[in-house]
């Protein structure tokens, strides 16, 4: 997969984006919205602060249920 940059330059889509939402909803479809530091030309997310990745590996290890869509937007507060 070969991750390319998108540039936003409208100003109302940069709002959206900067409003700490977690995703946001076009017609039906929802994207969510992840920062990174730095997006190469492969398939791996690069961890690169340790308490991220401490938090990474505890989630990965922890049980981790499917969750509905209701549940998520409740403990997103949406």
């Amino acid at each position: 997969m070969n991750v390319k940059p998108v540039r936003v330059d409208h100003l109302d889509i940069k709002k959206a984006i900067q409003s700490g939402n977690s995703y946001i909803q076009v017609g039906e479809r929802k994207f969510l919205l992840m920062e990174v530091e730095d997006a190469k030309n492969n398939d791996c997310y690069e961890v690169t602060d340790a308490e991220e990745e401490n938090e990474l590996l505890r989630a990965l290890n922890d049980d981790n249920p499917v969750l509905s869509e209701e549940e998520i937007n409740r403990m997103l507060g949406l």
